[in-house]
């Protein structure tokens, strides 16, 4: 046990004299300000495919559900193979990715076509996420880590305002094909700094250790829920429903019997033995799950219910990232009195209220309505995300990070997936088939009216209240973590019996 801890000590210490850590950080966060931009920015986009492809919201939701569920089972196997090949090289692979993607979706002359080139684009999106916190951890020693964490959760604020504003800029001039160009620039951009700034680090693991069927597992358990609120969209709870759902319970099984018995596993299980890890990802799923109800029900309120342009729906969500950034960037400083447990639970809290705010919202909301739930969610947003990122990857040995990294985002992500999904089908069924069709195929300013307006405040109420309730699980479950210990012990092949973890 002293051996280990003395070279993680020794391992850390080194990290200190890095004199390019703040270049990387600009490298990777490129990467993350593309990834996250491509996840909102299609989302203002809905109505004008609705109209160009003449489908409704039941098929058009795959074009954000399709990507952020690809992106989140790329993740745990994306972490691997930068174990095995070296972080740098996923990164440029997944940012080649991002290019070639973007020019296909820009061409897609179909909508089944769209979403498969969105599943490519996804892909390419978990190879270079799963990375971004990991080099971060690697690069910056522990007290400024705090700080380059503000820096990530601004930049992920700031990539959800440009995809929401330029995308409403650039639907209302060029029409939505444009958005894909935006995210080929920038996806160009970020793969030139990566092959420019990041360093080839030395390989933790050798090339015939990937583990293929835990990754098969994983992308069964991960995919299951999913498909039943697919189903839920037309029908309630029945024996097909129940019979994926059990399928994804034995996939969890499986993987969790998959890995024990390898020398080598996809995700190194002894990590759940830290409180703070395992509290950290899985809050932070909850949070995302709860905060991008926001995401996408606020664009087609503002188009569909208040009869807004797409720039000006764009615009409503700039006080959420202003005061997310702004808070993110505040909150590093806090360190030293307040810990990681606080902030974020307390932030989990303020995405609660905010959520409720927001299901109050009637036919003829006012901005300052819209607006204030909108500022604590920001402010909920900045006081989670840089110390719950930061805590739950403190404690996680350098040879660990990009696999432990890969998990936490993949956490992060399905949250957003599932999130997405609940909200738009909640929202597919309480419009009907026929409402959900015609509701986003109307034109340009048009408001809902009769039954279909009903239809859509209700289900948004739902869908609000739902993720309401999905934040207060998250705080208790960031409430519940321990105070900060090493767990390369608990990572070491030797059992350890006197780690106290708070």
């Amino acid at each position: 046990m002293v051996q280990v801890n003395s070279a993680l000590k020794s391992s850390r210490e080194g990290l200190q004299t890095d004199p390019d850590r703040w270049w990387t950080l600009l490298a990777v966060e490129c990467g993350n300000f593309v990834v996250y931009m491509d996840g909102f920015i299609v989302t203002l986009a809905l109505p004008a495919m609705a109209r160009h492809f003449d489908v409704g919201l039941s098929v058009l939701k795959w074009v954000i559900v399709a990507y952020l569920l690809t992106v989140t089972v790329t993740l745990l196997p994306a972490g691997r193979l930068a174990d095995i090949w070296g972080r740098r090289r996923i990164v440029v692979i997944g940012m080649s990715i991002l290019v070639l993607s973007a020019v296909l979706c820009a061409l897609a002359p179909t909508v089944e076509t769209l979403i498969a080139f969105r599943v490519l684009q996804g892909m390419g999106g978990g190879l270079v996420l799963a990375n971004v916190m990991a080099e971060i951890t690697a690069v910056f020693p522990k007290q400024e880590r705090r700080k380059a964490m503000a820096v990530n959760a601004s930049i992920l604020a700031l990539a959800q305002v440009t995809g929401l504003v330029l995308g409403g800029l650039l639907i209302s001039t060029f029409g939505w094909r444009s958005l894909f160009l935006v995210i080929l620039t920038v996806s160009l951009a970020g793969l030139i700094l990566s092959l420019w700034i990041l360093k080839a680090r030395p390989r933790t693991c050798d090339r015939t250790s990937m583990d293929w069927k835990g990754a098969v597992l994983v992308v069964g358990a991960t995919s299951a829920p999913f498909l039943v609120i697919e189903r839920l969209s037309q029908d309630w709870l029945n024996p097909a429903n129940v019979a994926i759902l059990m399928g994804g319970m034995v996939a969890l099984v499986l993987f969790v019997v998959v890995e024990r018995g390898l020398p080598k596993p996809l995700l190194n299980l002894n990590l759940f033995r830290s409180r703070a890890f395992t509290c950290g990802s899985v809050s932070a799923g909850f949070y995302f799950v709860s905060a991008v109800s926001c995401y996408f029900l606020l664009p087609l309120y503002a188009q569909l219910v208040l009869g807004r342009s797409p720039v000006m729906a764009g615009l409503l969500v700039v006080p959420l990232s202003l005061v997310l950034t702004a808070t993110s960037l505040t909150v590093s400083s806090m360190g030293n009195r307040f810990s990681a447990r606080s902030l974020s639970s307390v932030g989990m809290l303020c995405v609660s209220a905010s959520l409720i705010g927001l299901s109050c919202l009637g036919p003829e909301a006012s901005i300052a309505a819209i607006v204030w739930p909108l500022v604590l969610l920001g402010m909920g947003g900045g006081l989670f995300h840089p110390p719950n990122n930061s805590a739950t990857l403190n404690t996680v040995p350098p040879e660990h990070l990009s696999v432990a990294n890969g998990f936490l985002s993949m956490s992060r992500n399905f949250g957003q997936a599932l999130g997405a999904a609940m909200a738009a089908t909640l929202l597919a069924r309480g419009l009907g088939a026929v409402g959900a069709e015609s509701a986003l195929a109307g034109p340009v300013g048009e408001r809902l009216g009769g039954n279909h307006l009903e239809a859509f405040l209700g289900s948004q109420q739902l869908a609000y209240r739902l993720a309401a309730a999905l934040g207060l699980v998250g705080a208790a479950m960031s409430f519940a973590r321990g105070t900060e210990v090493p767990v390369g012990a608990l990572l070491s092949q030797k059992p350890v019996n006197n780690i106290q973890e708070g």
